[in-house]
């Protein structure tokens, strides 16, 4: 096996698989099935969450320390938002999301990527009060009465344009990536 000579920055892929996420938050959290909300499977953020583990592996192999970083990040919190995770996980998440927003903004990386984690930074701390005032879960699961689905909804789907545009910005190197 030949190793790479120059190792390609996986951060494209990367930020394909956050988007991919976020549109099926975004779609069940704002459109639902039936009049009902929900979440995709267990399965579903389990896998993504895996994938994105394995693109934080390689943006490591690529010297890429900013994507190793917030790629286990980003995997770690969707697979284990896939085993069923608590409200204090997801609080626990968002402020290290918010943390990682800091230092996004003094290594100066695009300011779409800041955008994004603080996009993602919402989600879980939406997810995390959410599963705090209900810890059944019914602010997002078939409940037609409350906000919480919306904000989580909402910024699941500005984390889905924001990633998918930058992704396409670094994969094409035509959009400017800001």
């Amino acid at each position: 096996m030949v190793e790479c000579q120059k190792c390609l920055d996986p951060t494209s892929l990367g930020l394909f698989l956050v988007a991919v996420v976020s549109f099926a938050l975004a779609f069940w959290q704002l459109v639902g099935q039936d009049g009902a909300y929900g979440l995709p499977s267990g399965v579903f953020f389990q896998l993504i969450g895996l994938f994105a583990i394995a693109v934080a592996y390689f943006a490591y192999k690529a010297e890429a320390n900013f994507g190793f970083v917030v790629f286990g990040l980003v995997g770690a919190a969707v697979a284990l938002t896939g085993f069923g995770m608590g409200a204090f996980e997801n609080i626990a998440f968002a402020i290290t999301f918010a943390i990682a927003i800091v230092w996004s903004i003094f290594v100066k990386t695009p300011k779409f990527l800041s955008l994004i984690l603080v996009t993602t930074t919402l989600i879980f701390l939406f997810v995390g009060i959410a599963l705090y005032i209900d810890p059944n879960g019914a602010n997002f699961i078939g409940a037609n009465t409350d906000y919480w689905h919306w904000l989580i909804g909402l910024a699941a789907l500005f984390n889905f344009i924001f990633s998918v545009y930058l992704a396409f910005a670094i994969a094409t190197e035509k959009a400017p990536a800001v």
